[in-house]
């Protein structure tokens, strides 16, 4: 009986948080649609496009709304406190060791990226790039490097980690991790979100949620713009040959980490209990399966819109 009633508490805990996410993906995506249809009738008015080059404001106003729901709904003690609980101070040889591992999830995601492209090729198909935007614009850049890693590094690492961390930390990292993932809506970056997801799941709980946006910030900011801005500078196929031997360089070093610290993660897998239980309450909570079956139709769709024919 009484384990019935915590496999009740915890899928309705569970299920909360997918109603929460499907919350915010709706108030996302209304706001940005109402500023493309203002922006559309502005550009109209003047005769150019100086309205929808501006799209990546909607998002800061995204994020005011998220703000403003999440402190009325949780409160100051959840908001201030919990999502910010400290934990054991981050060293500076520890933090290049996990970004290295962080940029190394990097390598392995665009290994498995050209590898798939190899085999649609073969098979007379080629991929379109339909997750990458443009950061030309000053609100859609700062929105990527600095809204982004903070508004998402509180809804998942906040939110949705610090909901499920008395079920467990190895739960909560998993779970936060996939719905992180599957948030981004294509099977371009969906492997690598939810493989720095773990990564910055276990940094918040183990450190604080402030290293976790750094590490976001870094990799948005600095490896999906800054790095690559100043390799196409280079001339000849040297650019290619600089960036990949960049991720190819931490990717060594995360090697070595994680062979010097093998015995530490064992220990701390072995440590941190899994209850099945909570695993079969996320997967059967109304909320996550809703959540879920939304996301994955729109991953098939962006799939589909992306795999072409090779005329």
């Amino acid at each position: 009986m009484e384990e019935q009633l915590r496999y009740r508490y915890i899928r309705h805990t569970c299920s909360v948080q997918g109603w929460a996410l499907l919350a915010y993906l709706g108030i996302m995506n209304g706001v940005v649609l109402l500023w493309m249809v203002f922006c559309g009738i502005g550009d109209i008015l003047v005769g150019d496009d100086s309205f929808s080059d501006n799209i990546g404001w909607a998002y800061f106003f995204v994020i005011g709304i998220g703000a403003v729901c999440l402190f009325a709904w949780k409160k100051r003690a959840f908001c201030v406190g919990t999502i910010w609980t400290p934990g054991k101070p981050m060293k500076v040889g520890r933090f290049f060791g996990i970004l290295s591992v962080f940029l190394s999830v990097q390598m392995v995601s665009a290994l498995l990226s050209m590898l798939v492209q190899w085999i649609l090729l073969n098979m007379g198909y080629q991929v379109l790039d339909v997750s990458s935007v443009s950061l030309e614009e000053l609100g859609m850049f700062l929105y990527v490097g600095l809204g982004a890693p903070i508004s998402e590094e509180i809804l998942f690492r906040g939110l949705i980690l610090r909901s499920l961390e008395p079920f467990g930390k190895k739960f909560a990292i998993f779970a936060s991790a996939l719905l992180f993932g599957l948030f981004h809506g294509n099977l371009t970056q969906a492997p690598f979100a939810f493989g720095v997801g773990l990564i910055l799941g276990y940094v918040t709980l183990e450190h604080n949620i402030g290293w976790a946006m750094l590490l976001h910030m870094i990799n948005n900011l600095i490896l999906s713009d800054t790095l690559y801005r100043l390799v196409s500078l280079i001339p000849g196929g040297w650019g290619a040959l600089v960036l990949w031997g960049t991720i190819a360089a931490f990717s060594v070093a995360a090697l070595v980490v994680l062979i010097r610290r093998r015995g530490k993660i064992l220990a701390y897998l072995r440590r941190e209990y899994d209850d099945p239980l909570c695993r079969r309450a996320f997967f059967r909570a109304p909320g996550i399966i809703t959540l879920l079956v939304i996301l994955l139709l729109v991953i098939a769709a962006t799939t589909w819109e992306s795999i072409v024919p090779i005329r």
